[in-house]
């Protein structure tokens, strides 16, 4: 059996995240969806917390649930202690899907094979871009999973990003 080990803050899940794991399903029986910087939540960069991320993720990769793994990883000041923190605490995997020049350079040291993904329509579905949209009250629905935009509108995700950029320039201009 071939698992593969797919990177990302999924800030949030998106149809080009979706896609790429079909594709990557393509190459692999299994893939280890890794949800990145897990301890960040309430920031511009990571809106989500690792949780509500796991479960935009899983709502929307139900019909392919039997092949992937969702786990989550806190990053670390030591970027070698990150990979050696993965490779010990999940199941195993021969492929690491990345286009991150550092991941790919930190995985290809310790041996692994490292496969570039091909994103669907990347300036389109791109999770910086979603967030803006969505702070600036444009539409941002089309662009994530059914499922991701339920979720976030059940969690209230978009007043909370709405209010974190708010908090954000009041920080950049002095206020607080």
């Amino acid at each position: 059996m071939k698992r593969g080990l797919f990177i990302g803050r999924f800030q949030p899940f998106h149809k080009g995240h979706y896609n790429a794991i079909k594709d990557i399903l393509k190459i692999e029986d299994e893939v280890i969806v890794c949800v990145a910087a897990s301890q960040f939540s309430y920031t511009i960069t990571n809106p989500f917390s690792s949780g509500e991320r796991i479960e935009m993720i899983l709502r929307s990769i139900k019909s392919l649930r039997d092949r992937i793994i969702v786990l989550s990883s806190e990053n670390m000041d030591s970027n070698s202690l990150w990979v050696e923190n993965i490779i010990d605490t999940f199941p195993r995997f021969e492929t690491v899907y990345t286009n991150n020049t550092l991941v790919k350079l930190l995985w290809e040291k310790r041996g692994f094979k490292v496969s570039e993904i091909k994103f669907f329509e990347k300036d389109k579905y791109n999770g910086t871009r979603i967030r803006e949209l969505i702070s600036e009250g444009d539409k941002w629905e089309d662009l994530v999973t059914n499922e991701t935009k339920d979720y976030i509108k059940e969690i209230k995700g978009e007043d909370r990003i709405k209010e974190i950029y708010k908090i954000e320039e009041k920080v950049r201009n002095g206020a607080l």
